[in-house]
């Protein structure tokens, strides 16, 4: 009976095991966790260069309700880069922090329709706009910002009047790119989040620059957040 029962579990785990062979052979992604929470794309490419990494196409900030979540997403060109990257960073570190590394299969979820400021208003508007994933979920992330730490009531128009001296992103009517943002369910808050497109990318880091941790009158004096999406 013993040997029976040992062929079954040998069968058992190669078949538990062959999954992860499978999904190692098909997956064209790294996931990196304990990514420091201000470090852009191009401060983790630096590092990843210099750790010998080759055929990374694309570095995306994995995101929580608009906030970075400490981790960060690498496409490859090919799979076959995927197993010798992985050995390259197993003694990664950014900014002094160590950085850990495994291969990253995304959840298949349908992503909001967005044609548009109007779809993304929609979206806005349905709860659909969650600020999670790689980007934030957000097309045009270079050029989006998040503007936050206003007043609960703060309107668009009064965003809009904030950022009169900034080229802000114009819609194919006309109307500034800018969506006011709804509270995670459950959640209450007394200052309110936005997102606004920018007409360039260097307009959003003028952005960035000038109204981060500043203070803004807007139904009274409030410090402000501008941090770009990457």
């Amino acid at each position: 009976m013993f040997p029976s029962v040992l062929r079954q579990a040998v069968r058992t785990t190669t078949k538990a095991a062959r999954p992860r062979s499978e999904v190692l052979e098909n997956t064209r992604q790294i996931v990196l966790t304990n990514v420091p929470r201000t470090a852009a794309p191009a401060d983790i490419r630096r590092e990843i260069n210099k750790a010998g990494v080759r055929g990374v196409s694309e570095i995306a900030i994995d995101y929580e309700y608009f906030k970075p979540a400490e981790r960060a997403i690498l496409t490859l060109v090919s799979g076959d880069y995927l197993k010798p990257n992985l050995g390259k960073l197993k003694n990664l570190a950014i900014s002094g922090i160590p950085v850990s590394s495994d291969y990253y299969v995304a959840d298949i979820q349908k992503r909001p329709r967005m044609r548009g400021h109007e779809g993304r208003a929609e979206a806005a508007m349905r709860g659909a706009l969650t600020g999670h994933g790689p980007n934030a979920g957000v097309v045009n992330n270079e050029l989006t910002v998040t503007l936050a730490g206003l007043p609960a009531r703060t309107t668009m128009n009064d965003v809009e009047i904030i950022l009169e001296d900034f080229k802000v992103a114009q819609s194919k009517k006309g109307l500034p790119q800018i969506v006011k943002l709804p509270l995670p369910p459950d959640a209450f808050s007394m200052t309110s989040r936005f997102l606004v497109t920018m007409a360039s990318v260097a307009e959003a880091h003028r952005v960035v620059r000038e109204l981060h941790s500043s203070y803004l009158k807007v139904y009274g004096e409030s410090l402000v957040t501008a941090k770009i999406i990457n």
